[in-house]
């Protein structure tokens, strides 16, 4: 039912659709989109990192859910320089950063090259850590 429900949601985010952003705040895109994709794209990035050792035989179908993934977080990506745009340079270059490693990581997955993608995977998870540092509300 999650994956259900994550397909939907991605299907509006990727379609270019502008509803999904207009209805979400950032804190619920992050959560019903950014959230899951990003999961998918770091596990796989953790298994097909030769850092790692040698890399797995990964399936056709985990490089295509790591490709619908990267989509999502460009798609969420360029929200944030939509409608949901925080004011301050530091919030347009992180934003910017994002769009561009999960661009990075879009074309890596569509080529099956495991480095580069694990690499743009790392690079995106430190903008993530970087940006949720200066802006998510800690509980």
């Amino acid at each position: 039912m999650r994956m259900l429900a994550f397909t939907v949601a991605a299907s509006l985010c990727i379609a270019g659709s502008s509803v999904a952003a207009v209805l979400m705040s950032v804190t619920d895109e992050m959560q019903a989109l950014v959230d899951p994709a990003s999961n998918t794209v770091f596990a796989l990035a953790g298994e097909v990192d030769p850092v790692n050792g040698p890399g797995l035989k990964v399936s056709q179908e985990r490089w295509e859910q790591a490709l619908l993934a990267t989509q999502i977080l460009k798609k969420a990506a360029s929200n944030l320089n939509g409608p949901q745009k925080q004011p301050g340079d530091v919030w347009t270059k992180s934003a910017a950063d994002f769009a561009r490693l999960s661009d990075d990581a879009e074309n890596a997955a569509g080529k099956e090259d495991a480095a580069a993608f694990a690499k743009a995977a790392n690079d995106l998870g430190d903008t993530c850590t970087s940006c949720h540092n200066r802006h998510k509300r800690q509980k």
